[in-house]
C-alpha cells in the first residue's frame, strides 16, 4: 500500500485531557445521530464530536468505493480510522506500536499471552474459544517488526459486537498470569532421558514457533539481513523472538511492556464495512476508553531515530557478511538453493510519503519482475544464480525504506559474489542509459487498472494491512489509501519527462552515500544439529547451576501449569451466537448458472449482480486421454504454461503481452474424487486455466490464450534455456517450502493408496514431486530436451475442444460479447488447429503411474528444528451420510481435545483435525513432542468414541463449520465448485439441513463406528528434524528416510 508522511501533532498535557473528558463527554454522547446498517456516514460532520471522538477529516476514496473518516478520542488521544463501505464483511482491528528493544520476543509473547484470559472473560483461551462461538470470516493476532495488530472480520452484526468485546478486553485488560506466560513464552522442565537421568528442556509455544520459523532458510536469511543492515535501530532485534534470546525474557518485563504499549494513547482503531460507526464509537468510549487517561509516555512510543543516519560513515564497498544456514539436503545439487546472497541498502525517502514510495514500487517491479526485467536477465538468464531470493525489491515495512537485490542457488560461494555485484551495477547503469521497455510500463499500469476493479476476498483486511505501517510510522492514512491521485501525477510526470522512472533508479537506487549490507548465506548440513548441540550444552550448564531447591521449584511449577491447563474453564462467560442465528437457507451460497453449448463445447455462464465489467474465464481440460506416465510432469507443465515463447512472442516478451490484455493466466492440475464412491470409482484429473479481462480486451485475451494452447514452442533453444531456469527456480521454491508446509506435505503423503486420488495429489504437489524437481533441476541437455518433448505431448493430447468445458462469470450485459469472442477467437481456431496425435509418436509409453512406496509409519528427515506429525485413516465420500457428522466431529476433536493436549500442554504451535474426501486426518505443526502427540491422537479417538463432549461443544463446532460454509464469496469465486466438482445448490442445501439437524448422539454413534479398536489401519507420516534422536523412530517401527532417498 502507499505511504505518506505527516508530522505528529503535539499531545495535550494530562490535566488538559482530564478537563476535555468532562467537557466533551456530554456533548459527544448527546449529538450522535442514530444510524442503521448501510446508512453510511454522510450524517456525520467534520469538527463534531460523537461519544468523545472528534471527526477530524473525511475523504472519499472512489477507487475502492469507500468513504474514509479519521477521528480522535479527546480524553486519551486514541486514533480511529473508519472506512465506510457497502460491504457486509465488516472488519475491526486494534493496533499498538510495539518497537522491541531486544530479541526476547516480548511483543510476540505478549500477543499470545494477552489472548489467555482477561478481566471480563477469565477463560484460559478466549481466542480459540471464540472461534467456536462465532461466524467470523477472519480472526487473528499479528506481531510486526514495530507494531502489533488484533484484527477480525464477520458479516453478522451480533457476532461483531461479541468479538469486539472479547478482543478489546483481551487487549486492554488481560490477566497476564505467570502460568500463561510460561505456557506461551518459555519455561524449563525436567525430562527423563533414555538412560533414566534427569535433564532440563525448554518449552513454550512461541519458543517452538520461532524455532520452526528460523529453521526456514528464507526466514532466517531475511531476518539476519535486516538485523545487519539495521544495526543501531530497533530493527536489529527480532520482534518475533530469537530462540536463543527468548529464555531471557522475564514475566515482569512482559507486564511492563503491556502497561506502556497497550494503552489507548498508543493505539489506532480501525473498522471497515457497512455497520454503523456511531455504535462502535459509543461502545469504545463507554466500555473501554473511559477507564483510561491520556498517558504521555505511551503516546510518545515511536521508532527511535536518535543518533541514527542512513548515510554511510565510510567509503567503498561494504564488507561481505557471511553467515551459516540450513542445507536444502536434497540431492547434492551443485548450486544449493539455500546458498543466498543479497545486496540491501537504505533508500533516502520517507516510508510514509505516498508518491515516491509508489514510484519506487513500480521501479522495483520493472527491475525484477519477469524474464524481461533487467536484473532477471543480468542474474538469472546469465546463469549467475537460479532465482531471486528474499530481500529483493523495495520495502517500506520498516521506518527506513530499503531496496535489495538478492539471489539464491549460486555456485562457488564467496568467489561468486564479485560477478553478481558487477552484474547488478551494470544492469542499473544500462537502465538509466537506455530506459525501461515502455510496453512493460503500459502492462503494469493496465494491471493497476484491473486491480481497482477486481473484487478480492476480505478487502477490508487488505486495506488494513496496507495502512498499518503507515500509522505506526506517523503517516497520513487517507493519502496513503488514495491511488488515483498518484496515477494521475505519475502520468503527468512521465508525459513531461520520458526518463522519469529511470531518474528514480539513478537518484534513489544508485546513490553510493547510503548504508548498505552485502550478506552471503552458506548452507551447512550440520546447521540444525549445531543449534541443538548449543542448546543442550546451555541446558546442561543450567542443570549444574541448579540447587535441589531450584529443581524442586521447576518440578512444582510444571505440575502447577499442568493443573492450570486441565482446569475446567468458565466458557459460559464468553458471548456466543447460537444455531438460531444460522439461516435455514442461505441464498448467498447458491449459484445461478445458465448452461449452453458454444461450438459443441459445454459452457456455463454464472450470473452475478456486478463484476465491475470484468469477465472471469475458466477452461477445464479433461486429462482422461493422457497416458498415466505423463502425470508426474503435470506440476512442471502448469508452471511453464504461459512462460515459454510462441511463434509470435519470445519467452521474455510473453509476460508483457499477457499483462497488457488480462489479469494473467493461471494453470493448475486438479484431482476430483468421486462424490459418491471415493474409494471405488477412479478420480478425475483435469487441467484448469483461468484468466480475467475487461470488455475491450476480451478478443485480445482469447486470441493470446489460443496461441498459448496451440503454438508454445517447447523445443526452441531459447525456450529450453528458459525451461531449465524454471526447473531450477521451482526446485528451489519447493525445497524452501518444506519447513513451512510440512503438515500439508505429510498429509498428502499419508493419503497415498487410501483413495485413487491420493497418488495423483502426491505426484502433483507432494514430497514425490519435490524430489522429482530436484532431479530435473540438475538434468543434462538431453534430459532437458526429453522433458520438453513430454510437455509438448501433454499440450498436443490435452488441448482438444473435445476435452474442454467452459465457465464464465460476467455481467448480463457482457454475455453476448463474451460468447461471440469465445466462438471466434478461441473455439473455432482451436477446432481448426487441433488434430489427434498418434499414440505411437508420444515420448513416453503407456505404463502405469508408479505409486511411491508407503508403509504404515514413515519418518522423513529434513534440516528443520521441530516436527510435523500427521495421522490419517480411511473415511467416507462427500455425499455419504456420515461425511457431515464426521466433519463436525473433526471440529470438536480439534478444538475441544487436541488443542489442549498438543498445543497448550505439548507446546506445538498448532494442531488440527480434518475430514476430507475418503480420509480423516489429525495433524500438528512446529511440534517438539512427537510421541506425546501420537498418544494424543489415540486419546482423541477414544475421547470421541466415549462421547466425552457436550451439547455445547456440538453447537460450537457447528458454528465453526458454518463460518466456513457461509463465508462471503467474491464474483470470481461464484460457480467454481459447481463447475469443478458438480456440487449443486440442492447438495449444498441438503448438507445444510444435515448440519442443522445433528444431535450429540449422532456424533457419538459415528465416532464409535469409525474410531473403534477394529477401525482401518492408520497411516502416520512425520516430517521432522534430522537430529540425534532419529533412531528412536526406527526403534518404534518407523520407516526412516532422509529425503534425498525418499520414495526411491
Amino acid at each position: 500500500m502507499l505511504r505518506h508522511v505527516l508530522a505528529a501533532s503535539p499531545a495535550p498535557a494530562r490535566v488538559n485531557a482530564q478537563r476535555l473528558r468532562h467537557v466533551v463527554g456530554i456533548r459527544g454522547l448527546s449529538s450522535a445521530p442514530t444510524l442503521e446498517r448501510g446508512d453510511g456516514c454522510k450524517a456525520l460532520q467534520v469538527g463534531e464530536t460523537y461519544h468523545n471522538f472528534t471527526l477530524e477529516r473525511v475523504a472519499t476514496v472512489p477507487e475502492y468505493g469507500v468513504d474514509a473518516l479519521e477521528l480522535r478520542h479527546g480524553p486519551t488521544q486514541a486514533k480511529y480510522l473508519h472506512l465506510d463501505a457497502q460491504d457486509p464483511n465488516n472488519v475491526f482491528a486494534v493496533m499498538f506500536r510495539t518497537p522491541p528493544s531486544d530479541s526476547t520476543g516480548v511483543a510476540h509473547i505478549l500477543e499470545h499471552t494477552a489472548l489467555c484470559g482477561s478481566k471480563r472473560f477469565p477463560v484460559r483461551d478466549p481466542f480459540f474459544n471464540m472461534i467456536k462461538r462465532s461466524l467470523n470470516t477472519y480472526m487473528n493476532a499479528l506481531t510486526g517488526a514495530d507494531h502489533t495488530m488484533y484484527p477480525f472480520s464477520t458479516t453478522n452484526a451480533k457476532d461483531w459486537r461479541n468479538l469486539m468485546s472479547v478482543y478489546l478486553d483481551a487487549a486492554f485488560f488481560p490477566n497476564l498470569t505467570r502460568l500463561d506466560f510460561l505456557q506461551e513464552g518459555h519455561r524449563l522442565e525436567i525430562n527423563e532421558d533414555k538412560d533414566g537421568e534427569g535433564e532440563l528442556i525448554y518449552k513454550g509455544v512461541v519458543l517452538n514457533e520461532m524455532k520452526g520459523v528460523l529453521s526456514d532458510s528464507n526466514n532466517l536469511f531475511g531476518t539476519r539481513l535486516q538485523q545487519e543492515l539495521m544495526r543501531g535501530t530497533i530493527y536489529e532485534h527480532v520482534s518475533g523472538g530469537d530462540p536463543k534470546d527468548i529464555p531471557s525474557l522475564t514475566y515482569e518485563d512482559l507486564r511492563a511492556f503491556h502497561a506502556k504499549n497497550y494503552h489507548p494513547s498508543n493505539c489506532c482503531f480501525y473498522s471497515y464495512g457497512d455497520l454503523p460507526l456511531t455504535d462502535h464509537l459509543a461502545y469504545l468510549d463507554q466500555e473501554i476508553l473511559n477507564k483510561f487517561d491520556y498517558r504521555p509516555d505511551s503516546a510518545a512510543t515511536r521508532v527511535s531515530t536518535e543518533g541514527f543516519s542512513v548515510r554511510k560513515t565510510t567509503s567503498g564497498e561494504p564488507e561481505l557478511v557471511v553467515i551459516r544456514g540450513p542445507s536444502s539436503n536434497m540431492s547434492g545439487e551443485a548450486a544449493d538453493p539455500n546458498t543466498k546472497f543479497c545486496m540491501s541498502k537504505f533508500v533516502d525517502v520517507s516510508s510514509t510519503d505516498p508518491f515516491p514510495t509508489f514510484v519506487l514500487r513500480i521501479v522495483g517491479y520493472l527491475l525484477t519482475n519477469g524474464p524481461a526485467s533487467p536484473l532477471f536477465k543480468a542474474l538469472i538468464d546469465s546463469n549467475l544464480a537460479q532465482d531471486f531470493s528474499v530481500g529483493t525489491g523495495f520495502d517500506t515495512s520498516t521506518y527506513y525504506p530499503t531496496f535489495g537485490v538478492g539471489v539464491e542457488g549460486i555456485e562457488g560461494g564467496e568467489a561468486a559474489v564479485p560477478a553478481i555485484r558487477k552484474a547488478v551495477h551494470e544492469a542499473l547503469e544500462k537502465v538509466v542509459a537506455e530506459g525501461f521497455d515502455q510496453e512493460r510500463v503500459a502492462g503494469l499500469l493496465h494491471q493497476l487498472e484491473l486491480s481497482l476493479k477486481h473484487v478480492t476476498g476480505n478487502f477490508g483486511l487488505q486495506l488494513m494491512h496496507g495502512i498499518s505501517s503507515v500509522w505506526a510510522h506517523d503517516g497520513d492514512l487517507i493519502k496513503n489509501l488514495q491511488l488515483n491521485p498518484l496515477l494521475e501525477r505519475l502520468n503527468e510526470e512521465m508525459a513531461r519527462n520520458p526518463k522519469f522512472l529511470e531518474g528514480y533508479v539513478r537518484d534513489y537506487l544508485m546513490r553510493d552515500d547510503l548504508r548498505e549490507v552485502q550478506m552471503l548465506m552458506l548452507p551447512s548440513e550440520d546447521f540444525v544439529r549445531e543449534q541443538e548441540r548449543r542448546e543442550r550444552e546451555n541446558l546442561a550448564t543450567k542443570l549444574i547451576e541448579q540447587s535441589n531447591a531450584d529443581l524442586d521449584r521447576i518440578a512444582r511449577t510444571t505440575e502447577k501449569l499442568e493443573r492450570h491447563q486441565r482446569k475446567e474453564q468458565p466458557v459460559e462467560c464468553l458471548p456466543t451466537l447460537t444455531l438460531d442465528d444460522i439461516p435455514t437457507v442461505e441464498e448467498g451460497n447458491f449459484d445461478h448458472i445458465g448452461k449452453t453449448q458454444l461450438n459443441s463445447v459445454s459452457a456455463e455462464f454464472v450470473r452475478v449482480p456486478s463484476t465491475n465489467e470484468i469477465s472471469y474465464l475458466r477452461l477445464l481440460f479433461d486429462l482422461g486421454a493422457l497416458p498415466q506416465s505423463y502425470h508426474r510432469y503435470m506440476n512442471v507443465f502448469t508452471t511453464v504454461f504461459g512462460s515459454l515463447g510462441t511463434s509470435r512472442y519470445a519467452y521474455d516478451e510473453l509476460p508483457t503481452a499477457i499483462a497488457n490484455c488480462s489479469g494473467g493466466v493461471s494453470c493448475s492440475a486438479m484431482t476430483a474424487p468421486s462424490l459418491t464412491d471415493v474409494h471405488g470409482v477412479p478420480s478425475k484429473q483435469s487441467l484448469l486455466l483461468g484468466t480475467m479481462c475487461l470488455p475491450h480486451k476480451v478478443d485480445e485475451t482469447l486470441s493470446l490464450l489460443h496461441e498459448l494452447l496451440t503454438d508454445t514452442q517447447f523445443l526452441s533453444e531459447e525456450n529450453l534455456r528458459q525451461l531449465r531456469l524454471i526447473l531450477q527456480s521451482s526446485a528451489s521454491t519447493a525445497s524452501s517450502s518444506i519447513s513451512s508446509s510440512g503438515a500439508a506435505l505429510a498429509g498428502t503423503r499419508s493419503r497415498v493408496g487410501l483413495t485413487p486420488a491420493g497418488v495423483y495429489d502426491e505426484m502433483y504437489s507432494g514430497l514425490t514431486q519435490i524430489e522429482q524437481l530436484q532431479k530435473w533441476a540438475q538434468c543434462s541437455d538431453d534430459e532437458l530436451r526429453q522433458i520438453a518433448h513430454v510437455l509438448q505431448d501433454i499440450a498436443r493430447v490435452v488441448f482438444s475442444p473435445s476435452n474442454l468445458r467452459l465457465s464464465v462469470v460476467t455481467e448480463d450485459k457482457l454475455r453476448s460479447q463474451v460468447e461471440q469472442s469465445l466462438k471466434s477467437k478461441l473455439l473455432e481456431p482451436l477446432a481448426g488447429s487441433w488434430s489427434l496425435p498418434d499414440i505411437n509418436s508420444l515420448s513416453l509409453g503407456p505404463e502405469e503411474l508408479k505409486m511411491p512406496a508407503v508403509s504404515s509409519k514413515n519418518y522423513f528427515a529434513f534440516p528443520v528444528s521441530v516436527n510435523f506429525v500427521v495421522e490419517t485413516q480411511p473415511s467416507v465420500s462427500f455425499t455419504h451420510e456420515d461425511h457431515v457428522p464426521l466433519t463436525v466431529l473433526a471440529q470438536i476433536m480439534s478444538s475441544c481435545y487436541l488443542h489442549q493436549q498438543v498445543r497448550e500442554q505439548g507446546g506445538a504451535y498448532g494442531s488440527g483435525v480434518s475430514q476430507n474426501e475418503g480420509s480423516f486426518s489429525m495433524s500438528s505443526h512446529y511440534d517438539p513432542n512427537t510421541f506425546k502427540t501420537l498418544n494424543a491422537y489415540a486419546g482423541a479417538r477414544r475421547w470421541a468414541a466415549d462421547g466425552e463432549f457436550s451439547d455445547r461443544d456440538v453447537q460450537e463446532a457447528l458454528l465453526s463449520v458454518f463460518a466456513s460454509v457461509d463465508a462471503p464469496k467474491t464474483p470470481s469465486m461464484k460457480g467454481r465448485m459447481s463447475f469443478l466438482r458438480g456440487i449443486t445448490n440442492d447438495m449444498r442445501q441438503h448438507r445444510r439441513e444435515q448440519y442443522l439437524s445433528l444431535k450429540r448422539q449422532d456424533l457419538v454413534d459415528v465416532a464409535r463406528k469409525y474410531f473403534s479398536d477394529d477401525a482401518p489401519e492408520k497411516r502416520t507420516v512425520i516430517i521432522g528434524k534430522d537430529g540425534d534422536d532419529i533412531h528412536d523412530f526406527s526403534d518404534k517401527g518407523f520407516d526412516v528416510q532422509r529425503f534425498a532417498s525418499a520414495g526411491q
